[in-house]
């Protein structure tokens, strides 16, 4: 069995800190599409790529809901390997910017890296700086590699099926909408028009679009663009993407008005045609409310939908409460260790352990027969409280699954749940205290703790962010070659890291950022999982450094892998080495000529 394979799977590229741009996107993108080509030749598919006409009037959100439809096909893939599912997200709750688009497609990639085993390949990808893309151009890219995924499922594009499971869907959110409103009015379905086809969807998604683009006109807000009717062989993919379109502009609704629902896509056990569809689209059109300037609107404050510690510490309770399920089903009595109260922590080191949490998550996964994901990285930028929530929505879908697979068939993801509990005053800490003990949690289930051998690997990365730091300030990177005595414990290791967190606090200071007030707390019995909490915490004031001071990580931890035999000496002199490469820092000679 490969030990932790899914962190021997990184091939991470990072760009750089500032907010992501469409020409950011679009250059992950086209790393995705070589790895996309790659499957599609040793699959045995000779077809040349797929080419989508040039697209017009896309922005982010369009462009997002894009990539979610790549990552179900990425899912479908998976099971039909036999590899088992993976969390899709919902569409965010927010304004989407290049910066979520920029996530979304790294997670594509996350997912798509793992089926390459041809190391050789994946050095040999290198990052393609493109100028002056626009959404547009995002868009048409995704899309082709859209349409290339379907000849590694054996389809070709979505069915008529398909496409009324999603049409289903708009008449969910569409009717929210109304009720939203206080309008209860009974608007009866439509009677279906037998021998419709595409273009007929198409072009009743069209008018939906129409009617939407009034309504967003009266709330003020800039209203969708309408496509014209085109001359083109329609087929059933083009309407799918249409009523993805008319998903982002509802969702652009709701956002507006300051709600926030999900609702799932159902699957149909009947075979369904175009005039189906045509039915669900004509029905979504009468029931889409007018939202008249005659009528007082019903609407919250879009700042309400903004996350907080306390909505993040909601869905880390519902993963603690199904991990004691999942521990009941596998009878499990033992229980985790409690962890230690850290004080004065930001949304970054919650979103560090959140990450640490889904490590372990995946490696259970992997444990209980799932093909492996690749462990997502931070991203090197202020990590706001809303990224924390989804990146921890992402750890119950993946608990979720595992219960599922387990036999509880009626778990729901925390997404979906109506009666969410409130809670008041809690904060990062709080989160990040939560976020420990579900780690411990797993820790129990998985019967394993951390290896020296991870510990190593991130003390690798930590280095690496130290080399970057230092070429930033121009200082050589000569250190001392002391020689370490062997034998050295894990709790040699956590001590050297309390004293380079400690340097790296004197760092912020003079920097004037970060909390230099964080105390990791000492505990009696030091375990490589001690070791690698602390060297997180490390790694987020690593993060807050490289913000600060702007430094470019292009290709910063590409092809990190994990090594085996590793021992706490190692990962001892791994530490000593980049300690010393910080101390350089604070010696004035360092600066001269």
């Amino acid at each position: 069995m490969r030990i932790f394979s899914l962190l021997i799977l990184l091939s991470v590229v990072v760009f750089a800190n500032s907010l992501k741009t469409p020409s950011d996107v679009y250059s992950y993108a086209v790393i995705l599409k070589k790895k996309i080509e790659y499957l599609r030749v040793h699959n045995g598919i000779d077809t040349p790529f797929p080419k989508v006409a040039k697209q017009y009037n896309k922005y982010p959100r369009h462009v997002i809901q894009k990539s979610l439809e790549i990552l179900s096909k990425i899912d479908l893939y998976r099971v039909s390997k036999g590899y088992g599912e993976i969390f899709i997200p919902t569409y965010p709750a927010r304004d989407v910017t290049p910066s979520d688009v920029y996530d979304s497609v790294k997670r594509l990639d996350e997912e798509v890296t793992p089926f390459i085993k041809d190391d050789k390949f994946l050095d040999s990808i290198t990052i393609q700086k493109f100028h002056n893309k626009t959404p547009n151009d995002v868009y048409q890219l995704l899309w082709s590699i859209s349409l290339a995924f379907d000849s590694l499922l054996g389809i070709h594009g979505y069915t008529p099926t398909d496409v009324f499971e999603l049409s289903q869907k708009v008449v969910k959110i569409v009717k929210f909408l109304k009720e939203s409103q206080n309008d209860f009015k009974q608007v009866n379905k439509p009677q279906k028009i037998e021998d419709q086809y595409p273009n007929h969807a198409l072009y009743t998604s069209y008018k939906l679009l129409d009617r939407i683009a009034i309504a967003e006109k009266k709330l003020w807000m800039q209203p969708t663009e309408v496509p014209e009717k085109t001359h083109k062989v329609v087929t059933p993919t083009d309407v799918y993407d249409s009523i993805q379109y008319i998903i982002a502009e509802l969702q652009r609704i709701k956002y507006r008005l300051g709600l926030e629902r999900y609702f799932k896509q159902e699957h149909s056990k009947e075979v369904k045609t175009p005039s189906d569809v045509v039915q669900n689209l004509r029905y979504a059109t009468a029931l889409m409310p007018e939202f008249s300037l005659k009528k007082q609107l019903v609407q919250y404050h879009s700042t309400t939908l903004k996350k907080t510690p306390n909505d993040v510490y909601g869905v880390t309770q519902e993963i603690l409460e199904k991990l004691n399920t999942l521990k009941g089903i596998r009878g499990i009595s033992k229980q985790a260790k409690k962890p230690p109260y850290i004080y004065g922590l930001e949304p970054i080191h919650a979103y560090q352990k959140g990450i640490e949490a889904i490590e372990k998550a995946m490696r259970l996964k992997e444990q209980s027969g799932f093909f492996p994901s690749q462990v997502p990285n931070s991203p090197i930028r202020k990590i706001t409280p809303s990224e924390v929530y989804e990146l921890v929505l992402r750890l119950d879908g993946i608990v979720t699954l595992l219960l599922k697979k387990f036999g509880d068939k009626n778990v729901e993801n925390y997404v979906y749940k109506l009666n969410k509990p409130v809670y008041i005053n809690k904060t990062p800490s709080d989160v990040y205290n939560n976020l420990w003990k579900i780690s411990n949690q797993i820790d129990v289930i998985l019967a394993k703790e951390y290896t020296p051998n991870e510990t190593y690997m991130l003390s690798e990365k930590l280095q690496a962010k130290v080399k970057l730091i230092l070429k930033k300030l121009s200082i050589k990177q000569n250190i001392l070659q002391e020689k370490i005595e062997e034998n050295k414990t894990p709790h040699d290791v956590f001590v050297l890291s309390i004293r380079f967190f400690d340097l790296l606090k004197q760092m912020q200071d003079r920097l004037n950022v970060g909390n230099s007030n964080i105390i990791i707390p000492n505990e009696k019995n030091v375990t490589p999982n001690t070791v690698y909490n602390t060297l997180r915490i490390i790694n987020a004031a690593l993060n807050e450094i490289l913000i600060d001071l702007d430094i470019e990580t292009e290709e910063l931890l590409k092809n990190c892998k994990l090594e085996t035999n590793k021992t706490p000496t190692d990962v001892y002199v791994k530490m000593m080495q980049t300690f010393q490469m910080v101390e350089l820092l604070f010696r004035d000679k360092n600066y001269e000529k």
